[in-house]
Formats: structure tokens, C-alpha cells, sequence
């Protein structure tokens, strides 16, 4: 398969990317906000990171529970898409360098939903990552990572073909063991129009352990590791990985 480029990211969440992850829908951020509120015990009161927030979901689901959390993201076009629902302040950065205080002046909550951890092809880069959010988490602060099941993640199905609406998306998926990313390719057809778009995307996959050893050595403590969304205990079969904890 070819080389992915390593800067995917700064293509791919454009306009098409709702038409490509239409499941992604306001309904589904309706139950993760609920299952974070509850396992970070989430308040009014709370300073709220919501990091890699996209066309801001979540944000409008906390902002629902009069939870006014800010978002993040790098990608101009969903960001313009929040700022349209009014659900709390924006900002555009790059998730390795966030423009915001640390220690007591930081965020007493951050989440991270929907696989938005390991996109750079440097591991360096990905670990910038963990010592922002460890940064700008004060202590006491409490955090949510939603990522993808290694397990499912190494042996992803090669290919499909889907209709959503006008649209016909075709995927290709592979595993690359040497370096512990899922690769996919998307070429997405609007019937109507005869537009074509190709993107492709490459995430790393971390299983529990390393994952957690990696946030226990910025004093992230995982405290509590689910298979989904309702609950469920984490085991090779769940649909995701998802962490709950606290910065030390």
C-alpha cells in the first residue's frame, strides 16, 4: 500500500468529513456527554476542555446541561460549523501547543472524544500531546479518552461500499504492524454532481497498558477503563477504549 502523508489530518476535516461520519451524529455525543458527566461527576462550576471538538457536538450537549466548556480544534471549517450552534468559545491550535494556562488557573475537565489521539506520524508528536493535556489539567483535574479498540483495530475490515444520501463512499483499510497505525483510504462520489474526493487517514493504535503507562508518566491516573459508552468493561471484543481519570 502507498505511504500515507503524514499531515492527513490537515485535509480531511473539511466539508465532506459530516457526509463521511453522518453516524457521528448529535445523538451519539447526547450519550457520551451523559456517561462523562456521570463518571467525571461533572458540574456547572467545572472549567470544560473539550479537545478536538469539531462541528461541536458535544460542546451543544454540555451546553445542555449548562455546562459552558470550551472547544478546540484545528480544522477551520468544522470550527465554523460550532460556532453556528453558540454552544461556548472556539479556538483554532494545534493540540501539541495549546494557548492556555496550567496548574491551578487550567481546566478542571478534558475530554477527548471519537479517536482524536494519534494522528502524528512521529511518536514525539503524539507524546506532546499527553504533556499538553497534563500541562493545562490542574491538579485534581479530571480527564476522558475515547480511542479505538486495538484489539478490532489490527484486524480492520479491508474494504466497503456505502450510501449516504447522494453520496457513494468507498473505503480500504489496512494494519500496519510495523508501526501500530490503522491506514484507510476513502474515495467518496456525489452521484448527483459526479464530484469525486479521495482522503485517507492513519492513526496510531495504543493497547491499554502502553496507553496508560504513557499518561502515568505525565501524572495522568487511569482510573477506569470502559469498553463503550454504556459502561461495559473493556475486553478484545469492545467497540472502543475508553479512559477515565485524574492528573495527580
Amino acid at each position: 500500500m502507498p505511504e500515507t502523508d503524514s499531515t492527513w489530518y490537515r485535509q480531511h476535516f473539511n466539508e465532506d468529513y459530516r457526509t463521511l461520519y453522518a453516524a457521528r451524529d448529535d445523538a451519539e455525543a447526547e450519550l457520551q456527554v451523559a456517561f462523562a458527566e456521570e463518571q467525571l461527576k461533572i458540574r456547572p462550576h467545572d472549567r470544560v476542555l473539550d479537545l478536538c471538538c469539531g462541528h461541536g457536538r458535544h460542546l451543544e450537549a454540555l451546553a445542555r446541561r449548562n455546562i459552558r466548556a470550551t472547544g478546540v480544534d484545528l480544522s477551520l471549517p468544522l470550527l465554523k460549523e460550532a460556532l453556528v450552534r453558540g454552544s461556548g468559545p472556539l479556538l483554532r491550535a494545534d493540540m501539541r501547543k495549546l494557548p492556555f494556562a496550567g496548574g491551578t488557573e487550567g481546566f478542571s475537565v478534558l475530554l477527548n472524544f471519537f479517536t482524536s489521539f494519534g494522528y502524528f506520524q512521529e511518536e514525539n508528536d503524539n507524546l506532546a500531546v499527553i504533556e499538553e493535556i497534563a500541562r493545562i489539567l490542574r491538579p485534581g483535574g479530571r480527564f476522558l479518552l475515547d480511542l479505538m479498540n486495538p484489539h478490532g483495530a489490527e484486524n480492520p475490515d479491508p474494504s466497503s461500499l456505502r450510501e449516504e444520501g447522494s453520496f457513494e463512499i468507498a473505503e480500504k483499510r489496512w494494519f500496519s504492524a510495523e508501526n501500530h497505525r490503522v491506514e484507510k483510504r476513502i474515495r467518496l462520489l456525489d452521484r448527483t454532481t459526479g464530484r469525486q474526493s479521495e482522503y485517507m487517514e492513519s492513526v496510531r493504535v495504543y493497547p491499554e497498558e502502553e496507553i496508560c503507562s504513557i499518561l502515568a508518566g505525565q501524572a495522568l491516573k487511569v482510573e477506569q477503563v470502559f469498553g463503550d459508552f454504556e459502561g461495559s468493561a473493556h475486553s478484545t471484543d469492545s467497540p472502543r477504549l475508553v479512559l477515565c481519570g485524574v492528573r495527580s
